[in-house]
Formats: structure tokens, C-alpha cells, sequence
């Protein structure tokens, strides 16, 4: 990794863990420079990304504000948040799969509604999926990729891309558990069920109670890690 991305890993990490509070200013570019052991414009190639990435707000002149990025974020925050760091925080996957709920249901209704034989095909492959969480990840990936592209709305397959670079990553702490696994599994086999009926309106309640069930499942699991923390 390059010194700028470095450092601009650096500065995304302390905004994080609060040493820089949103709406307080950073420091000046020849601070941070004189910080950081770099020159001004490598600085302010860095300020510039963080800028677009939703971390900070540029001021011409004086020192950037330091954003909330929850609220004044964007997807590139999201894909910051998680390619940045090892271990990506148990409720971020959480609020993924609160996501899912609202959207996931819907492109599962279209695709099976507009293209039934091709989203059979797609689910048919699960009798050779391996239990790691590996394959899992890998798998949903693409047939969740495939049920939006199937769907007809561009505007499902271009979300979805948007989260591509940490997809599988998040898919892969999800799938760790082997109770996310199975439940999983139990639901792929129930959906391709209902899509050789061509039943849409049932594609779409299995696939809303699946995400609402995936929600219910990774909460209990943060629940369980916290209180065995505590003991």
C-alpha cells in the first residue's frame, strides 16, 4: 500500500474512533504535512479523496470540516469503511442486511415474475455448493447479481455493483456462522420451489421473510458476542 493510502487509512480510522469529532476542523495541509512527513500536495490529493469519499467537506482556504459520515456519507464510505480494515464491525453488516429487507424482496418478485426459467437455473446450483463460507459468499454474490439483472430494473444491478468491492467480504462474516448457512441453504431450495411454479408473490414473501430472518439471526449473534464479553 502506497504512503498517501496509508495515510488516508490513518485519518479515516481516527475519524472513526472519534479523535476527530464530526463538524470539528482538521488541521492545515501544511500541519498535516509536517504530521505525516509529506508534501502539501500529496496532502491535498489525500483531502481531495476524503472529500469525495464523504469523510470530509473542503473549505477553499481554510481547513477541511470533519463530516458525519453516517449521515453525510455515501457509498464510497461505505466501501471505505469496510476495504480499510481487517475487521469490519459486527452492527455494519447488521444495517447491510436491514438494507436487504426493503430491497432484496423486490427484485426476487420481478426476476421470477419476468424470467422464472433462469432464476430455477441459478437456484439449481446450490446442490454443489460446499459448506465454507467461502462458497457461500461466492454463490450469493452472483445470485443476487443475477436475480436484480433479471429483475429488468437497472436500478437494482447498479446498487447492488456499488457494494461489489465489499459484498463478499460482509457475505463472508455473515456466512462464518453455520447456522447462517443452513438457513440460507433451507431458503435457496425453498425459492427454487416457488420459481419452477413461477409464483412471484410467493418469491417475494419468502424473500422478505428470509431477510428479515437473516436481520434476526446476525443480531442475536452480536447479542450472544457482547454478553460473552461481559462474563
Amino acid at each position: 500500500m502506497s504512503r498517501t493510502k496509508n495515510i488516508e487509512k490513518e485519518i479515516i480510522k481516527a475519524i472513526i474512533q472519534g479523535e476527530f469529532s464530526a463538524g470539528s476542523q482538521m488541521e492545515t495541509e501544511r500541519e498535516l504535512a509536517i504530521t505525516y512527513q509529506v508534501g502539501r500536495p500529496a496532502i491535498r490529493e489525500i483531502l481531495q479523496r476524503l472529500n469525495y469519499g464523504g469523510w470530509l467537506t473542503l473549505r477553499k482556504g481554510q481547513p477541511a470540516i470533519v463530516n458525519d459520515y453516517w449521515h453525510d456519507g455515501n457509498i464510497t464510505t461505505i466501501i471505505d469503511i469496510v476495504q480499510h480494515f481487517d475487521h469490519i464491525p459486527d452492527t455494519f453488516v447488521l444495517y447491510f442486511l436491514e438494507l436487504r429487507i426493503a430491497l432484496t424482496p423486490q427484485y426476487v418478485k420481478k426476476a421470477v415474475m419476468l424470467n422464472h426459467p433462469k432464476v430455477v437455473s441459478i437456484l439449481s446450483q446450490v446442490d454443489e455448493l460446499i459448506d465454507c463460507k467461502e462458497q457461500f459468499a461466492l454463490y450469493d454474490w452472483k445470485m443476487q447479481k443475477e436475480l436484480a439483472r433479471l429483475s429488468k430494473n437497472p436500478i437494482f444491478s447498479l446498487t447492488l455493483n456499488s457494494f461489489e468491492p465489499v459484498y463478499v467480504k460482509m457475505a463472508m462474516k455473515y456466512f462464518s456462522l453455520s447456522f447462517c448457512r443452513k438457513a440460507s441453504l433451507n431458503y435457496y431450495k425453498k425459492l427454487m420451489e416457488v420459481a419452477l411454479k413461477g409464483d412471484y408473490q410467493q418469491a417475494e414473501e419468502l424473500a422478505h421473510s428470509m431477510m428479515r430472518k437473516s436481520y434476526a439471526l446476525w443480531d442475536r449473534h452480536i447479542s450472544t458476542e457482547k454478553n460473552r464479553m461481559r462474563i
